[in-house]
């Protein structure tokens, strides 16, 4: 079996063909065989009840003394007594006439010296006894006969099979030439680093899905390579400038004046803040987009956190007069299971969250509600600030995208909405943001019910 899975998939499909052609042809050439055979071996025994026959019908008859057999018959009857009353047979085979057994209704086959003959006994009943008359025919000419479509049975089967195989072997070639073709393709591809794809041929066959599914593989790869690069090549110049910050406040401390030594290390401690704010924003967008199992819990923990998320968001506020406000779906919407674990919804909460914050300065509104719906459960989040411009918005949940400062203030990471974003993707849902007249921003995260959720039932309220 080792041997065969190093051999080409042509080879393999035309050595199973010839298998099965000689199968298939030998089983025929050994029907027709022995058809034939049947066939010779029923016409010897009509030919011999023939013979037989007037001398059977002499017998009944009491007829007497017999005619002699044509030239060419073999005879021989024997008389109730056991004596030879006539006999046409050659000199060896009617030596062993006694040995013949007289019950036998077929006919039977004698060797006789270098021949083989073919014996039939008729019994016929008379008055005085039991005659039998004994009729034979050589078997040489069946033998040749035979022999001779045994060797044309052979030879047909050798040719047969050779043709089926070498059939089998141009039509696999014409059938695997197509993905010789996409194998080229992807080798020139790779060779030149083109953004093409593989063609996609007319037919609508499994080459041509294979090829569209191929396509989608590369595309998908190309995406994933780009992301890659683009996140490596946005990641050196968003860490660049803190980098550079920090390193800068440190030459300051060693060579400056001393008098600012404190000012100089809360900014150098500022700079170590948001370096590791955007590491940490980074390694948690990288492991989502990885693809890493996103868990499951129920609404009554996606609840919890929501309100765990509201905790840490009003202790982050304290010092300002923004009120951070929330709704809950009803208890009996509890059970239901979301594809998404309590931490993660914990992180999409706090980054909403302290987004809006972020927006607003030292005032305002923010109110995140959890609800369910008929298809799953729904974050919204929603903050009274300046809103976003129009012309951002699209732009919005892209990694290191972000707002004018009347949106933003100080600078952040720019990373919060991605990762948001991604977790959301990663849960098979969406996130949606708009602007709200007179209300602010609105950021809608919409998850799907896990297999097997519960039936929904109405939101509630805290």
């Amino acid at each position: 079996m080792m041997v065969l899975h190093r051999l080409s998939i042509r080879t393999r499909i035309t050595m199973g063909t010839l298998l099965l052609a000689a199968l298939f042809f030998g089983g025929a050439a050994f029907v027709v065989h022995s058809q034939v055979r049947a066939v010779l071996v029923n016409a010897s025994t009509q030919l011999l009840k023939s013979a037989a026959s007037p001398y059977v019908s002499a017998i009944a008859r009491e007829a007497g003394e017999m005619d002699s057999p044509g030239g060419g018959q073999l005879i021989t009857v024997v008389d109730p007594s056991g004596a030879v009353a006539l006999s046409k047979f050659p000199r060896s085979l009617e030596e062993q006439i006694g040995s013949i057994p007289t019950d036998e209704s077929d006919p039977q086959t004698i060797t006789a010296g270098t021949a083989n003959y073919l014996v039939l006994v008729t019994n016929v009943p008379a008055p005085a006894g039991t005659w039998h008359v004994y009729s034979a025919v050589n078997q040489a000419a069946s033998r040749l006969v035979l022999a001779g479509i045994t060797e044309q049975l052979g030879i047909a089967l050798v040719l047969l099979t050779l043709v089926f195989g070498a059939a089998s072997w141009l039509l696999t070639g014409a059938a695997l030439r197509p993905v010789a073709q996409l194998r080229r393709s992807a080798d020139s591809l790779i060779d030149s680093n083109s953004s093409e794809t593989l063609p996609v041929g007319p037919a609508n066959d499994e080459v041509q899905q294979l090829a569209r599914t191929l396509n989608t593989l590369i595309v998908s790869l190309r995406a994933a390579a780009e992301r890659e690069r683009q996140l490596v090549s946005d990641a050196s110049h968003e860490l660049r400038t803190p980098v550079a910050i920090l390193q800068a406040q440190l030459e300051l401390i060693r060579t400056g004046d001393q008098s600012t030594l404190s000012s100089d290390l809360a900014a150098a401690e500022r700079a170590v803040h948001r370096l590791g704010g955007l590491v940490s924003s980074l390694l948690a967008l990288s492991r989502i987009e990885a693809g890493s199992e996103t868990g499951l819990a129920t609404v009554r923990e996606l609840a919890d956190e929501l309100v765990a998320a509201v905790d840490r968001a009003r202790s982050t506020a304290r010092s300002t007069d923004i009120t951070i406000d929330f709704e809950l779906p009803s208890t009996a919407d509890g059970a239901r299971q979301v594809p998404i674990s309590a931490d993660e919804f914990g992180r999409i909460v706090d980054n909403l969250l302290g987004n809006a914050i972020h927006a607003m300065g030292d005032a305002g509104l923010v109110t995140a509600s959890l609800t369910a719906t008929t298809t799953g459960t729904v974050l919204t989040v929603l903050d009274s600030g300046p809103g976003i411009d129009e012309a951002f918005l699209p732009r919005a949940l892209d990694r290191f995208s972000q707002a004018k400062p009347s949106r933003d203030g100080a600078a952040g990471t720019g990373l919060g909405l991605a990762i948001v974003a991604a977790a959301a993707r990663a849960a098979h849902g969406t996130v949606t943001l708009s602007n709200v007249a007179g209300s602010g921003v609105s950021v809608v995260v919409s998850l799907p019910d896990a297999v097997g959720a519960t039936e929904t039932h109405g939101p509630g309220r805290s």
